[in-house]
Parts: C-alpha cells; sequence; structure tokens
C-alpha cells in the first residue's frame, strides 16, 4: 500500500548521482565507498539493487532527516540511521519489497524519563506515521 514508487533508477551510478544532485552528498560518498568495498573484497556484500533504489528515493523525498549513516547488511540489504530527539536513535532496513523495517528509541524523556520506543516492518507512509513521535 505504499503511496510512493520509487523513481526507477537502474545502476548504483544513477542512484549515488541522484543523491548528490539532492544534496546528499555525503549519502553519495558513503554509496560510493560501500559499492568500492564491495567490488575489491569478496567478502562484502554490495547492496541490492532493489534495496538501493528505496533508500536512495526515501533519502531524496525525506532531506528534512538529513544524512544517515548508512550501510549494509549481511543480507545485501541498505541500512540507514540516524540521531534523533534526545539522543536517541533511528535505523531503518529497506527490503527489496519495498517495505521499510524500522527500529527507533528517543533518549530519556522529560515524562518521567521513560524513552519512547517503535518497531515494526511497514510501507513507507506508514512507517513515517509510526516514528513520527521520535522525530519531534
Amino acid at each position: 500500500m505504499s503511496s510512493q514508487a520509487p523513481v526507477d533508477y537502474e545502476t548504483r551510478t544513477e542512484m549515488t548521482a541522484a543523491l548528490s544532485e539532492s544534496g546528499l552528498k555525503e549519502s553519495a560518498d558513503r554509496l560510493g565507498y560501500l559499492q568500492r568495498l564491495a567490488d575489491e573484497d569478496p567478502d562484502e556484500e554490495p547492496i541490492a539493487i532493489p534495496s538501493l533504489r528505496h533508500l536512495t528515493s526515501f533519502l531524496i523525498d525525506e532531506r528534512h532527516l538529513g544524512q544517515p549513516d548508512i550501510g549494509v547488511s549481511s543480507d545485501g540489504l541498505a541500512l540507514a540511521q540516524w540521531r534523533v530527539t534526545g539522543n536517541g536513535i533511528l535505523a531503518m532496513e529497506f527490503l527489496d519489497s519495498g517495505l521499510i523495517r524500522f527500529a527507533g528509541a528517543s533518549g530519556p524523556g522529560s515524562q518521567d524519563g521513560e524513552s519512547l520506543r517503535v518497531s515494526g516492518t511497514l510501507p513507507r507512509t506508514k512507517a513515517l506515521q509510526a516514528i513520527q513521535s521520535l522525530l519531534s
């Protein structure tokens, strides 16, 4: 039920260029580095094109989240991680299907020192709704 289909980038180079042109040069540079690492080391997993396509589209559309730390899972899925409210953390894994697996926690909140926690696997729009409390 995702309302936003990713732009149909074909190659890693196109995706890296799109990020750079969108003002996300740090993310583009990191993806370039991860790709070179995968090219040079057979033990390093390259990011799967469908997962990378979803990550690229997400980062461009959701620039307000800022530049994440980017990595790759042992399954070749794109990972992104941001610092959020109160020194909390938000991590997202971009599945080939377009779903986003996410988990996040705020730092100790002002209400009794409790932190907000959220996790799940949802389409982009619903994932963004679910993490909203961590972003304010």
